[in-house]
């Protein structure tokens, strides 16, 4: 995901590609900070970063591709920051990268009475229903219509990147009573997510469908596939975009075990991969995660398939102008299993401190580079 390499035909480079690789360092604008480093950052927007004068300094820190997270927003909004963006771009004289992250099959929380948040107590009794009606401390809808395979009786559900548990007390076809396991101050929108169940949903959503209205009018470089099952989900965007943007590539997101289970045909079919943490953390035991993140980093690297880690990387910025130095380790621990692209998320869309979490990524990469021993291919000056 090379934006610095030819344009939105550009290729994306992997590991494994040691003359295109080199070819895209060489093609880096002189002078720019980011040429020192080869491990690539990914800043996403949101209110955060809604100013221009905040964009320019994201990247003037260090970024190399602005990701729009259409799980949140509007068209129009995500259209004007777009704008805003491209601005930046004529500005810096360089071609940052645009990735739409398509919200895929996610199941969400509905709205809450008044927008404001509840919490919820350890022992309580929530209600989850399909009736689209403003939730409270008692319950919330969510917007999942198709049919289940029997959720039987304590089946967990996790919510907002399993921030809050919940057990399954019993269930109807339009309700599911449950009791709060772990409390947590529930949002509106927040993710669903009910390990093991099958959930009948089509290869892409409709919004997915829509939202990929705004790739093609704006000739978006990468589009992401979430919650990516098999390879059939990512040929499907292809053929949707195939004659409308032929050199766009499809990032497959691997946040589900029948992800991992599928990873070779998935490999073949996608053009990059991102190890996408938060859901993947919910999917399957959260002490998996990084034997999972190493293996499949490493079948990208073998393949020559660009890869992404993402969620959480420096999440304790956020509220805080310094990150832990567990994240810090995270970062640098990414970049030495061989990570093309790191990514930053809630850290600079609704974060305190955009520009800075940028910088300080942008360092640990650098320092990493410097003194740790890479697999693959090291930048020439």
């Amino acid at each position: 995901m090379h934006p610095r390499c030819g344009g939105p035909g550009a290729r994306l480079a992997g590991r494994r590609h040691p003359a295109g690789a080199l070819n895209a360092l060489r093609a880096l604008r002189p002078g720019s900070p980011l040429n020192r480093t080869r491990t690539r950052i990914i800043a996403t927007v949101g209110p955060a970063c809604a100013d221009t004068q905040i964009l320019w300094e994201m990247a003037q820190a260090g970024v190399d591709v602005f990701r729009f997270n259409f799980s949140h927003s509007t068209l129009a909004e995500h259209q004007r920051m777009l704008e805003r963006i491209r601005k930046v771009q004529r500005r810096f004289k360089r071609r940052i990268g645009i990735l739409q992250d398509l919200a895929g099959h996610r199941i969400r929380t509905g709205r809450l009475s008044h927008g404001r948040p509840v919490a919820l107590r350890a022992g309580q009794r929530f209600l989850l229903y399909r009736k689209p009606v403003a939730g409270d401390a008692h319950g919330v809808a969510f917007d999942y219509h198709g049919s289940f395979v029997p959720i039987s009786r304590h089946q967990m559900i996790y919510i907002d990147d399993g921030n809050i548990h919940l057990r399954v007390l019993r269930s109807t076809e339009h309700q599911i009573f449950t009791e709060v396991v772990q409390e947590g101050v529930l949002g509106e929108r927040k993710g669903v997510n009910i390990p093991g169940v099958t959930l009948a949903f089509p290869r892409i959503s409709q919004k997915d469908i829509e939202d990929l209205g705004f790739a093609i009018h704006n000739r978006i470089e990468y589009v992401a596939q979430s919650f990516v099952r098999e390879a059939e989900d990512v040929l499907e965007v292809k053929r949707r975009i195939s004659r409308y943007l032929p050199n766009c590539q499809v990032i497959a997101k691997i946040e589900n075990r029948e992800g991992i289970q599928n990873i070779a045909g998935i490999l073949r079919s996608a053009d990059a991969l991102m190890v996408a943490r938060g859901d993947l953390g919910i999917s399957v035991p959260i002490y998996e995660i990084p034997i999972l993140q190493k293996w499949l980093i490493a079948a990208c690297n073998h393949k020559g398939k660009p890869v992404i880690t993402a969620t959480q990387m420096l999440e304790h910025m956020i509220d805080h102008p310094v990150p832990t130095r567990a994240e810090v380790s995270d970062v640098a621990n990414a970049v030495i299993d061989g990570s093309n692209f790191v990514m930053l998320s809630g850290e600079t869309a609704a974060g305190k401190y955009p520009v800075e979490a940028v910088r300080m990524m942008h360092t640990i990469i650098e320092h990493t580079e410097r003194h740790a021993p890479f697999r693959g291919v090291r930048r020439t000056r």
